[in-house]
């Protein structure tokens, strides 16, 4: 299916009445005829009088209004006795070139826009009509040609639909004027706004093609203004009621609105093939490289004017409006340059343009295609690294990177706006986007934390740059409407979570473990703190690096851990880091070169994900550098009851000489830093550490084979330019950092360490550092393993594709050993107290998993009876939920 647009002069015409039948007679009295024939010829002159009369008030009224906006577009304050057009006149009787009454042939799902003119007493009419998606696997968006016209099967709205429409226009209006929340400076831009539709240079850079900015293009700003313009005339922007429906403030918005149109491009090639044969350096028009711009950004300002604006806007500005909206929307379907086929938020942002143009002219056809694709794409995403809703409740962008607060916080953003506008109506969501939906929120809830010192609610942000950040960036009421009008229990709860106070970053005061297994990705949340760790396999990304944005961040995703108490300690600091000592990673520092060409990367080894029964869990990484294949590791994370932590490292092996550390963190520095009990007082270096306190974080590393591990510590300012990382235009940084890494010598040598978070003070952590039960059982190559002899649970990991054994003996010579057996690659978590154990396969290779656990010689554990064998055979998830947790209880 080759690319096309639906015209934008499509003009609704009607058509003529049926002709008069003459009557069927063939005799008649002469005088009877005359009588008639004088009738006939009076009737006919009253009515072409009447007629003409008709006609040259129309025309007059038509030529006064006509004038009235020839006088505003020039400026004139002259007045006219034209009809008034008022801001808020309703959508549904808004005169416009782009009505239809098409029906599609299908509702439930997306539909394609198809192009079917005739011609009728001279006057062109164009039909808007819908057939089902082809899917098309075109791969160019230049093409110019039509598709065969198909017979439109037509209908007049009925009084529902109109209400639909009206009702989905007056809520979209309102949440596009609660995205505008902030005051605009209206008066200043109407005061430098140039006569040519402009704005001066030093207030937007107006560069275009070739050598325009990428990312957040400058000229978008133009737009923009005008959207904020348009809200205020119309009614509804803080703090600007003096401007609703002024006509200096109008005359505005048509003359930045004609600039653009003006000089919108003409060669479709640029919508996504800027620089490229298709739409070389020099051609003419305001476009970017970056498809976003041209797809998204810029249409999305523009349906959002257009809409508002409604029955006042002028012809042109009706097919510039049509013309740059319809162009986005025809993007459905084809492969696009940068990104590919429109997927996960993406498809929304899309949608939610079709919408406007839908809603603005009344075009029901239009509605209901948006609606379909909107429902079409809110469902839960099966399949490997697919963009959008995953089973775990993660959401992927870009093939396999996790990406929750950036594109799904957007996405997120655009459902609640379409699902609560479409409430009551004929396109209210159906209970599988319902569902989904779900699924997302309470996702994000796990990866929220709050800034105490703020206040304020964030993501943690893992598989992307740490810049400056603001918020969460997404209206909790309304997702506390959306909830409402489902009646949904999941969405109810996470609102009063995300409303509830805390005293530490812990919002919600949320208590458990949960492994995101779609995205490689676990957060452990306490009493006074969250911990979160992000790696990435096969199926996943590590980061990546578009329009110059993160250059530097290849390692955030290789065991990346951070762990929140106040909230702060890592916001606005990643200018002055050293991105070769990201918190958490084992790396050969330096040995990989950072920029923003060799950022991204997909893992290399499958084996990578976790076990959790929702209360502890562990997290495993084979991890094989992508980029040089010179190093390697196997790291295990485990998360354990009472907020103990307890992290092994082995199997390294590393080939580039360089120094190979184990970053425990990198934050800002706060308050007093212990090692082995002394206050350090500056950066110091340790040949060997037993201990390691600072910010209510304390370490306890365990002795190796060849005595204490080295440790660094670095306390101090550092510096940084945000530029360098980006393209923020914010002042460079100095930041007060604590830096701790443990160093491996020899390199071969497994290091283990336990972590105690939410610990106040030196004294709290080293009386819980004493209560510590603990054990390691092995840590190598094949097999990590501990028992917390405190909780009774036994956690386990089988690195061979075969699986092992081990035997963890006894708490006291009294107790039985227990050993547990294992088929295949595997977590495994024990709980002795209950019988329960919990399995996963994190290579998501394996569908069936036998455990087989035996006791020895003493007491023997709770609900074992008089066997000394008990064998569990686990039928293992697949397809999108493969590497999820499954759990049975020990027979008895």
């Amino acid at each position: 299916m080759k690319l096309y647009m639906i015209s934008q002069d499509e003009k609704a015409s009607t058509l003529p009445p049926s002709p008069v039948r003459g009557r069927d007679t063939t005799v008649e009295n002469s005088a009877v005829i005359m009588a008639r024939v004088r009738q006939v010829a009076h009737a006919l002159f009253f009515y072409v009088l009447l007629f003409a009369c008709l006609c040259l008030a129309d025309h007059s009224i038509r030529g006064l209004s006509h004038h009235h906006r020839y006088l505003r577009l020039q400026g004139s304050n002259a007045t006219s006795s034209a009809p008034t057009l008022t801001p808020n006149q309703p959508a549904s009787t808004a005169p416009d070139l782009n009505t239809s009454s098409a029906v599609p042939t299908s509702q439930s799902s997306p539909v394609s826009m198809q192009v079917s003119s005739s011609t009728v007493t001279g006057a062109s009419k164009t039909a808007v009509t819908a057939s089902p998606s082809s899917g098309s696997t075109s791969s160019t968006l230049s093409s110019s040609s039509a598709p065969s016209p198909s017979t439109p099967v037509t209908q007049t709205l009925s009084p529902g639909d109109i209400h639909d429409l009206d009702i989905i226009s007056q809520r979209r209006i309102t949440n596009i004027f609660s995205a505008l929340s902030v005051p605009a400076d209206i008066p200043a831009w109407l005061s430098t706004l140039g006569s040519d539709g402009t704005w001066p240079a030093s207030e937007i850079d107006y560069t275009s093609g070739c050598t325009a900015q990428r990312a957040n293009w400058p000229a978008q700003n133009h737009w923009l203004r005008i959207t904020y313009m348009t809200a205020a005339w119309h009614g509804g922007l803080t703090q600007s009621a003096s401007f609703v429906g002024n006509e200096t403030l109008r005359n505005a918005i048509s003359l930045a609105m004609g600039y653009w149109f003006s000089n919108d491009f003409t060669n479709p090639a640029c919508l996504d093939s800027g620089s490229l044969p298709g739409c070389p350096c020099g051609t003419p028009g305001l476009w970017n490289t970056n498809w976003f711009s041209n797809v998204i950004s810029i249409p999305g300002y523009v349906g959002q004017t257009c809409l508002m604006l409604n029955s006042t806007l002028l012809p042109s500005e009706v097919a510039g409006c049509s013309r740059m909206i319809l162009r986005a929307y025809g993007t459905f379907g084809h492969f696009i340059n940068g990104i590919g086929y429109l997927t996960g938020s993406n498809t929304l942002d899309v949608a939610k343009i079709g919408l406007d143009q839908g809603l603005r002219a009344s075009n029901l056809s239009l509605v209901i295609d948006a609606y379909a694709r909107v429902h079409a794409e809110v469902v839960i995403q099966q399949d490997v690294s697919a963009d959008g809703i995953r089973p775990d409740g993660s959401f992927g962008q870009h093939d396999g990177i996790l990406y929750n607060g950036n594109y799904g916080k957007d996405y997120l953003n655009d459902a609640m706006d379409l699902e609560t506008e479409a409430g009551g109506t004929q396109f209210i969501a159906n209970e599988t986007s319902k569902q989904a939906l779900e699924t997302l929120v309470e996702g994000d809830l796990w990866m929220i934390y709050r800034n105490v010192i703020t206040d304020i609610l964030h993501w943690d942000f893992v598989s992307t740059i740490l810049i400056a950040t603001a918020s969460i960036k997404f209206n909790v009421s309304e997702l506390q409407e959306l909830a409402e009008q489902w009646q949904s229990d999941p969405l109810l709860e996470v609102v009063n979570s995300l409303n509830a106070n805390s005293s530490d970053a812990n919002s919600g005061a949320l208590a458990g473990n949960r492994m995101f297994y779609d995205n490689d990705y676990m957060v452990h949340r306490g009493p006074g703190y969250i911990t979160t760790v992000k790696m990435f396999s096969t199926r996943t990304q590590n980061t990546e690096c578009t329009n110059s944005q993160n250059p530097f961040g290849f390692h955030l995703s290789d065991g990346t851990v951070y762990t929140y108490l106040q909230g702060d300690e890592y916001e606005d600091t990643a200018a002055a880091w050293d991105w070769n000592l990201i918190s958490g990673i084992t790396t050969d520092y330096a040995a990989t070169p950072l920029n923003c060409a060799t950022a991204n990367w997909t893992g290399v080894e499958a084996f990578v994900g976790g076990v959790s029964n929702g209360q502890v869990g562990t997290a495993v990484m084979r991890y094989t550098n992508p980029y040089t294949g010179s190093l390697s590791w196997q790291k295990t994370w485990f998360f354990l009851e009472n907020d103990v932590q307890f992290v092994m490292v082995a199997a390294l092996n590393s080939t580039t000489g360089a120094p190979l550390y184990s970053v425990l963190d990198q934050k800002r520095h706060v308050g007093a830093v212990y090692a082995d009990g002394s206050i350090l007082d500056s950066s110091c270096n340790f040949t060997s550490a037993s201990s390691l306190w600072h910010g209510d974080v304390g370490y306890s590393f365990e002795p190796t084979l060849v005595g204490a591990s080295g440790l660094s510590v670095e306390i101090g300012e550092k510096s940084g330019s945000w530029q360098t990382i980006g393209i923020s235009n914010q002042p460079n940084i100095t930041v007060d950092l604590f830096v701790a890494y443990l160093i491996h010598s020899p390199i071969s040598a497994p290091i283990a360490y336990s972590v105690y978070p939410a610990t106040s003070s030196y004294q709290a952590f080293e009386d819980k550092k004493t209560r510590s039960q603990l054990r390691t059982i092995c840590n190598d190559a094949h097999i990590s393993a501990i028992i917390d002899d405190s909780s009774a649970i036994a956690m386990v990991v089988f690195w061979d594709p075969l699986g092992g054994t081990v035997t963890i003996p006894g708490k006291s010579q009294l107790d039985a050993p227990v050993t547990i057996a294992s088929n295949g690659n595997s977590a495994i978590i024990y709980q002795y107290s209950t019988g329960n154990v919990t399995v996963s396969d994190p290579s998501q290779l394996l569908t069936k998993l036998q455990v087989t656990l035996g006791v020895g010689l003493g007491k023997k554990p709770p609900h074992w009876g008089w066997e000394f064998v008990n064998t569990l055979t686990f039928d293992l998830p697949t397809s999108g939920s493969a590497g999820s947790s499954v759990s049975k209880l020990l027979s008895n």
